[in-house]
């Protein structure tokens, strides 16, 4: 296998990871708005989200800038509206009303403003806002490839240049992250449930989909990111424990409106994002640089975990209110058992379908003599 083939398959496990990851952070969030939280879902949620929406993006970039290079204009159009606009539609009528109509069958609290009312087809994004921020940033990439293609160059060059160079080159990038994130109250980048965006956090998102098509333009920012993998590691967690210990200090009454620790958490806040990426994508090049048929599997089924997860979790919440089960035991079950649901169910009635081929494209039912699963690489999934 090429070194370029094998990582297309690092990016796509890390692509996959960015979606099922959204489990335990929606396991937490439910389990906190229903009284089941405190200080762990918080930090889990802060954790998480440090690098979890910023990598989504990037792969997102990762993958169209190869869609483009690969199968050109026409065709990246027609996978971008197969991957995204119709799952994003259909969803809108099915998954998101049944999420709202399990939430109000048991009185399950799913978002910040309490039990929702009234029909549950209310056509609102909730858990679909990043297909919709995503469809955005590409429609843009688009037309900037056909229309700007200097000016595409000219910042893939500089994003280029600051992860050649990361003791200059990551503070820099930092710079405008921490400007984007400055409007957030809790300085993580979540957007209201609305149509319309939010143009800073859209900026934000940008810088790592930018990174992403920097990284599939330039393989060999891929492969030095591999070769240095435990030193980006070893950033990030230098950067991560006093991020956490601002956030904290951000977080208390006394300090919440002081713009001096907004600014300082911002910024090492950005710094932990930007190296948790690089050692990221140089770990999974370092370690997962090769097909895995069992990472295979998962990476297909993941787009499906993202969009059908929600439902099945909030009964099983519901169903585990009722039991005296501690917190841990209740966060457990419920990520664990709607991750099962959503693997059997894509088992059953995704993967082989009309379902599994808007997701993924067609999968081809192994033959006895064949393997079970299939080991190639595909341009899949919303990233």
């Amino acid at each position: 296998m090429s070194p370029a083939g094998g990582r297309i398959h690092s990016m796509d496990a890390l692509r996959a990871s960015t979606m099922m990851l959204l489990v335990p952070v929606h396991a937490a969030t439910v389990l906190s708005l229903n009284g089941q939280g405190g200080a762990w879902a918080k930090a889990l949620f802060w954790f998480i989200h440090l690098f979890r929406l910023p990598l989504f993006f990037a792969m997102s970039g990762f993958f169209l800038a190869l869609l483009l290079s690969r199968k050109g204009l026409s065709q990246t159009a027609r996978n971008r509206t197969l991957r995204i606009v119709v799952p994003l539609a259909i969803g809108l009528v099915t998954l998101v009303p049944l999420m709202l109509a399990a939430s109000q069958a048991t009185g399950t609290v799913v978002s910040a403003g309490g039990p929702t009312d009234g029909s549950p087809l209310t056509f609102e994004l909730s858990f679909l806002w990043f297909l919709w921020y995503l469809l955005i940033l590409d429609g843009v990439a688009i037309a900037a490839h056909l229309l700007l293609p200097r000016l595409l160059r000219a910042g893939g060059a500089a994003i280029r240049t600051a992860i050649a160079r990361p003791l200059l080159g990551i503070a820099a990038l930092a710079a405008p992250t921490a400007v984007a994130l400055w409007p957030q109250p809790e300085w993580i980048a979540l957007p209201a449930d609305s149509w319309v965006p939010d143009p800073a956090l859209l900026g934000y998102y940008a810088l790592f989909f930018a990174l992403g098509a920097t990284l599939s333009a330039h393989r060999e920012l891929v492969a030095a990111a591999g070769r240095n993998a435990w030193r980006w590691a070893a950033c990030a967690l230098g950067a991560t424990i006093p991020a956490a210990a601002l956030f904290a200090l951000h977080d208390s009454p006394r300090y919440a409106s002081r713009p001096t620790v907004h600014a300082a958490s911002l910024a090492i806040y950005a710094i932990a994002t930007w190296s948790s990426l690089m050692a990221l994508v140089g770990l999974a090049d370092r370690y997962l640089n090769r097909p895995h048929p069992a990472l295979r599997y998962l990476a297909d089924s993941a787009y499906w975990i993202y969009l059908s997860h929600l439902p099945a979790m909030v009964l099983l919440i519901a169903l585990l209110a009722t039991t005296s089960l501690g917190t841990a035991p209740q966060f457990a079950l419920a990520t664990v058992g709607s991750l099962a649901a959503s693997l059997l169910t894509y088992a059953l009635f995704v993967r082989y379908t009309a379902i599994g081929r808007v997701l993924n494209g067609p999968r081809r039912r192994p033959r006895p003599a064949e393997p079970k699963i299939d080991s190639a690489p595909a341009l899949a999934g919303p990233a």
